[in-house]
């Protein structure tokens, strides 16, 4: 990406956050029926036509859901690109070790981190969407039904990369393990005293729950 292309990747970043930021507050205020788009491009001036190219309806800028997708796709072929599930070891004895990418849990991680980097989650956007809900309950039926879609399309995207069959469950098991920790990691990174970095937490959770899956050394050993 070039210099120019990028500023314009910021600016129009930039722009789609204060539209999403002024629809959550006016959704606290009124409700989703109590403004219209005009009135939130008159604050974040822009024009109608501007509004619908950044997103389809009130519904999805409130829920910050682009109408044209994002930059999520380079992502994702990134993350297939890096697979390798020749590598795994079929005389292991460990059925999950067998044509699997030995990377598959770290690149998930990362994937996970590249995406919260480009997100611009703040604890104050996440007041704001929850002020929004508290008025709009529907609207959690809605995010709750984009997180599902968002983890299946992670599955099939596992699937494609390690060559699985559909519903191979140690796809599904992944992308639940790596969403699960990026949630609680998410909390821990947006509290007031946190001094470390989303990667950072990220990463120690993932180590917890490799030790806590790791074969015990010893079997005679009770816990």
């Amino acid at each position: 990406m070039n210099r120019a292309t990028n500023i314009r990747s910021r600016r129009m970043a930039a722009t789609a956050a204060q539209v999403t930021s002024h629809a959550r507050r006016l959704t606290a205020e009124r409700g989703l029926s109590g403004f219209t788009v005009e009135e939130v491009c008159e604050q974040v001036d822009i024009s109608r036509r501007t509004f619908f190219n950044y997103f389809a309806s009130k519904d999805d800028a409130v829920l910050g859901v682009p109408a044209r997708g994002n930059d999520d796709d380079a992502l994702k072929a990134g993350f297939v690109a890096s697979g390798d599930p020749t590598s795994g070891d079929p005389t292991s004895g460990d059925p999950a070790n067998t044509g699997l990418s030995p990377t598959l849990l770290d690149d998930l991680a990362e994937l996970a981190v590249q995406r919260w980097e480009r997100s611009d989650i703040t604890a104050e956007s996440i007041r704001e969407v929850l002020t929004a809900f508290e008025r709009e309950p529907r609207l959690f039926t809605r995010i709750i039904e984009k997180l599902l879609r968002d983890e299946q399309s992670d599955v099939e995207l596992v699937e494609q990369r390690e060559g699985l069959a559909a519903g191979d469950l140690r796809a599904g098991a992944a992308v639940q393990l790596i969403r699960t920790l990026a949630r609680a990691t998410a909390r821990e990174f947006l509290t007031r005293t946190n001094t470390d970095t989303f990667a950072e937490i990220l990463a120690r959770r993932l180590a917890a729950a490799r030790a806590l899956f790791a074969p015990n050394p010893d079997p005679e050993r009770k816990s």
